[in-house]
């Protein structure tokens, strides 16, 4: 088993899928602003998805399609593997680890009262942290087995509680790298009272929404890129409020959205912004 003060192994995507995945990613990015130090991740492109597109993100390159076992909304709700996966994703994160990466920043300070979000398909587990000042999440494979390996992201909010429109991805996670079974994990306003991905193709999976946060997991209907998948938000009546691509980059948004004193905080510079949404914790 890793010492916790250890770096996790690494594990790399075929060439190929990495290609493809770099090509996707940083042909519609645009440069990110500063971003607080990421620990090294289990694939290495993902870092450059989490810097392009202001979500942190991983494709798991698996031989065979996995059953979904675990969607928990919060710590009361985990599995043994997925308390593992959240302790070792703490322990990656703590501070005197980061700063004896980099001196000078500082990861987000969580714990596990902040787990938002914890997914488990197989022998890999995702959780997602969300706190006032930012969120951590972290992808491990075989949590506390003798052959654990994984990685993670940590960034601070850069618009505080506003969000662009109802509802803001945070985590994307695939199997592919166009598509496949998908993970997805996020924050929403207080607007949304259920959201669905609509799979493009006749299927849909529901989200699960619990204090502002969601998460979901496909499973019986893969994902396929050239369908357009996007994310649906409904309100309280049931009225359609929301529809956006899952696989577009917050910078690419159809629309542009402005914080409390007018000024564009999301998406690209387009007339007729919107206003954005304050998180429904």
């Amino acid at each position: 088993m890793n010492n916790i003060l250890d770096l996790p192994a690494e594990r790399d995507l075929p060439p190929e899928a990495a290609h493809a995945m770099r090509a996707r990613i940083l042909g519609f990015a645009t440069p990110p602003p500063a971003r607080t130090p990421r620990l090294r991740i289990a694939v290495a492109v993902a870092v450059l998805l989490a810097v392009a597109s202001g979500a942190a993100a991983v494709v798991w390159d698996r031989p065979e399609r996995s059953t979904v076992q675990v969607l928990a909304m919060g710590a009361g709700e985990l599995s043994p593997t997925l308390q593992d996966a959240a302790e070792r994703c703490l322990q990656w994160n703590s501070p005197q680890r980061q700063t004896r990466q980099d001196p000078e920043k500082r990861p987000v300070p969580v714990s596990l009262a902040d787990l938002a979000v914890a997914t488990e398909r197989g022998d890999r587990a995702l959780v997602l942290f969300m706190n006032d000042i930012g969120y951590a999440t972290c992808d491990v494979e075989g949590a506390g087995t003798a052959r654990e390996s994984g990685g993670g992201a940590t960034e601070p909010w850069l618009h505080g509680e506003w969000l662009p429109g109802p509802v803001q991805r945070l985590l994307l996670t695939s199997t592919e790298a166009d598509g496949g079974d998908v993970s997805v994990s996020g924050r929403v306003s207080s607007r949304v009272h259920r959201l669905v991905l609509d799979h493009g193709d006749g299927h849909t999976t529901t989200a699960r929404l619990s204090e502002g946060a969601f998460g979901l997991m496909t499973s019986d209907s893969p994902l396929k890129a050239d369908n357009d998948p996007e994310l649906v938000s409904y309100d309280a009546h049931g009225t359609e409020i929301d529809r956006r691509p899952l696989f577009q980059a917050e910078d690419q948004l159809e629309h542009c959205y402005t914080g409390p004193n007018g000024k564009r905080i999301y998406g690209k510079p387009t007339s007729g912004c919107r206003p954005a949404e304050k998180w429904g914790r």
